[in-house]
């Protein structure tokens, strides 16, 4: 995730060859002396020249352009902006940024040189950063190739449009912007219909003005042809995820039901981490170094409904939750919840990055599909952990 923007913040962290570029584009002069502007008082400085900037209209269209890099400034903002330009065929982006040190820096060269990835890059990295339990997924779907034309698109849009007009009085109108994942060959569709009008309050120079504003909402569509799933993101329209599976599906996949298409009910196989010498069978080069259980929550076989936390320091023996347990030594127990640190190979001169996340039986998980977190998935496949597609539907 990126870090709070805060403008003296963004300026320690961006290279001021990169900051004076920026300005040199938009054409804009500020009086400072790029040449000796080190420091807190560099920083002080630049900040002062800004907030001189007579035009209030360019000092905020400055600053949103700095939040939107700032959002960016990460590893996944990184190879969002790659995956565009792998997207785009453009070969010389991913060695540019290659060549650039620091998350900020990466993400203002890649503003200087290709701003119009920056569309799709933070659609992308907004759908990689919601937590999987907040989707709907239906799997066991026919293969079918997605259509992603114009005419496709406006399809897919007119009936989302129609369903939540004549249903709610809203989605009066609705855009709707397709982007492909390269490396998952996932395509996703964000999807904004109009919401119900409001009526904001907002400073237009030196006039407070109330004025009716036409928000909307969100809904994001996820489709596999490979894995043969649609996931859905529909945050307080819950109820709305059927019937936009059908319009997906006649839209998009040209089918007029989805007679195969059931409910992602798989589940976690959590037996196998009772055992405290479980090997999670690392792939060599996965950029995995480790992978620590750090809780379990024991659920009793004739207890009803008594469940047991177990949680220790890992921090110097690994096995910290197993020695307890085994030091406790409850009865019968089902595995129901578990919490996994996964320790990355580090980076030279740096420190090792981690992720803790968690499962909760039967299928809830806060792992995302992307980046990192795929290749986490990738180790609970490869362990026996990961809900897997019946064996039919592999094979078909």
């Amino acid at each position: 995730m990126a870090d709070q923007y805060s403008p003296k913040h963004f300026f320690r962290k961006v290279p001021n060859e990169h900051l004076a570029r920026y300005f040199e584009i938009k054409e804009i002069t500020l009086a400072v002396d790029w040449d000796n502007l080190e420091g807190k008082k560099g920083t002080e400085a630049l900040f002062e020249a800004i907030t001189a900037i007579p035009d209030e209209e360019l000092q905020s269209a400055i600053d949103v352009d700095f939040q939107n890099i700032n959002a960016l400034a990460n590893e996944g903002g990184i190879r969002a902006l790659v995956n565009e330009a792998l997207f785009e065929e453009n070969e010389d982006f991913p060695v540019g940024i290659s060549k650039v040190d620091g998350f900020h820096a990466k993400a203002m060269w890649a503003f200087l040189h290709e701003p119009d990835y920056w569309k799709a890059a933070s659609s992308l990295l907004h759908a990689e950063n919601i937590s999987q339990g907040n989707w709907k997924k239906l799997t066991g779907l026919p293969s079918a190739v997605p259509r992603i034309e114009d005419e496709d698109i406006a399809e897919l849009a007119k009936g989302i449009s129609n369903y939540f007009y004549k249903k709610e009085g809203k989605g009066r109108r609705c855009k709707v912007e397709p982007y492909r994942h390269v490396k998952s060959g996932k395509e996703y569709f964000f999807a904004y219909p109009e919401d119900y009008g409001q009526l904001g309050v907002e400073w237009e120079k030196d006039q407070l003005l109330a004025r009716a504003q036409h928000p909307a909402f969100e809904i994001i569509f996820v489709y596999s042809e490979q894995e043969k799933f649609l996931d859905i993101y529909a945050p307080k329209n819950t109820n709305a995820v059927e019937e936009l599976r059908s319009i997906f599906a006649k839209a998009i996949l040209k089918l007029d039901t989805l007679p195969d298409g059931t409910i992602d009910k798989r589940e976690y196989n959590l037996e196998p981490l009772t055992d405290p010498h479980f090997d999670f069978k690392i792939a060599e080069d996965s950029g995995i170094a480790d992978a620590i259980v750090t809780k379990l929550r024991l659920t009793l076989k004739h207890g009803g409904r008594r469940r047991v936390l177990i949680e220790a320091d890992t921090k110097h023996n690994r096995h910290a939750v197993y020695d307890l347990l085994k030091k406790l030594n409850p009865p019968d127990y089902y595995i129901t919840y578990i919490a996994i640190k996964v320790i990355f190979d580090p980076q030279p001169g740096k420190r090792a990055k981690t992720k803790t996340f968690t499962i909760t039986y039967p299928n809830s998980c806060n792992l995302n599909h992307d980046g990192k977190d795929d290749t986490i998935r990738n180790m609970l496949k490869s362990a026996g952990i990961e809900p897997q597609l019946p064996k039919d539907d592999n094979d078909a």
